[in-house]
């Protein structure tokens, strides 16, 4: 459910942060989410093949807490009030 807001509210966001060239913005958007795509395939890929299953909610809560973080020190620039 909240997978499907991101996409709208980051690009907003990269909007709001760059108004004077809102393309660009978007173009990284749009190259930063295929990266993630990729990393998290080959993240979760090489924690299978190596620690297994059980590694998995770590490095979960390890993506979490650093996507947490970038959220909270972006704030300023890409969510204004």
């Amino acid at each position: 459910m909240t997978h499907g807001g991101i996409p709208t509210l980051l690009q907003t966001a990269g909007v709001r942060a760059a108004p004077q060239d809102p393309d660009t913005a978007n173009s990284h958007w749009v190259t930063g989410w295929n990266i993630a795509m990729a990393g998290g395939s080959l993240l979760g890929g090489a924690v299978l093949t190596g620690p297994g299953t059980t590694a998995l909610p770590w490095t979960a809560a390890a993506l979490l807490a650093t996507a947490t973080l970038t959220a909270a020190l972006a704030r300023r620039h890409a969510f204004p009030r």
